[in-house]
C-alpha cells in the first residue's frame, strides 16, 4: 500500500528538480497564513499538492454531473469482453447520487484557499501562477480524464484562485476497462481564455510523465 507520505516525498523530489522550494521550509510548519507546498520565485509559480488516497469507487459508482459510471470489472477476457458492476452510492447533501465530486470539491476548496493567501503573502502586487497538483493513488479505478472533466465543470463557477489542476497517477497506470487501453499518466486542466497559464500546466504535465518515465517515482 502507497501511504501519503511516500508520495509526496516523491513530488518534493521532483519540483526540486524543477527548481521549487518548499514552502514550509521558508516559512516554517505554523505560519500565519495558509499555505501552499511549492513555489518557483522567478516563474512566480505556486503549486498546491492534494494526495487522493480513499478509493471511493471499491465497487463501481457514479459521478453523476457528468452522467458517468465508473465500473468494475468481473470476469473479463484479454480483449475486455466479460462482465462489469457499479454500484449505486448513497445521496449526497445535493440529494445525488454521487461518489466522487462533493470530496473533490472540499479539496479543491481548501486549495483555494492557499493558493490565495500564498499569493498574498509573496506576490501581493505582480501577477502569480497557482496549480493544484491531485495525485491519484487510492482511485485506481478512475481515468485521470474523467477527474479532469469533472475538475473543469467545478473550475468553471468556483475557485478563482486556482489557475490549473494537474491530475496524475504516480504509482500506476489505469486502461480504459472497455477498450483496455492506457490511460495518460498526467493531464492537466486550466481555464482556457489565458494561453499561458495553459502552457505552464501543460509544461508541468509533460514535465511529470518524463520524471515517471525516468522511473523518478515508485511504482506498485
Amino acid at each position: 500500500m502507497i501511504i501519503p507520505e511516500q508520495t509526496e516525498n516523491e513530488f518534493d523530489n521532483f519540483f526540486k528538480q524543477l527548481s521549487y522550494s518548499r514552502i514550509r521550509d521558508e516559512v516554517g510548519e505554523n505560519p500565519k497564513f495558509a499555505n501552499a507546498d511549492y513555489i518557483n520565485k522567478i516563474e512566480k509559480i505556486i503549486i498546491e499538492l492534494k494526495v487522493l488516497y480513499k478509493e471511493h469507487f471499491p465497487e463501481g459508482g457514479v459521478i453523476d454531473s457528468l452522467r458517468a459510471l465508473t465500473i468494475k470489472p468481473k470476469t473479463i477476457d484479454s480483449k475486455g469482453y466479460g462482465q462489469y458492476t457499479f454500484t449505486f452510492p448513497d445521496k449526497n447533501r445535493e440529494g445525488r447520487n454521487d461518489n466522487f465530486e462533493e470530496p473533490l470539491r472540499r479539496s479543491l476548496k481548501k486549495a483555494n484557499k492557499q493558493l490565495k493567501e500564498t499569493k498574498n503573502f509573496y506576490f501581493p502586487d505582480t501577477t502569480s501562477s497557482g496549480f493544484v497538483v491531485i495525485a491519484q493513488t487510492g482511485l485506481s479505478s478512475l481515468s485521470p480524464e474523467i477527474t479532469a472533466a469533472l475538475v473543469k465543470k467545478i473550475l468553471d463557477n468556483e475557485f478563482r484562485s486556482i489557475d490549473g489542476v494537474l491530475i496524475c497517477t504516480p504509482h500506476y497506470q489505469t486502461k480504459n476497462p472497455v477498450t483496455q487501453e492506457i490511460n495518460p499518466e498526467c493531464v492537466s486542466v486550466t481555464k482556457d481564455a489565458y494561453p499561458k497559464l495553459r502552457n505552464q500546466s501543460i509544461a508541468l504535465a509533460n514535465k511529470w510523465i518524463q520524471f515517471f518515465n525516468n522511473n523518478g517515482h515508485t511504482r506498485t
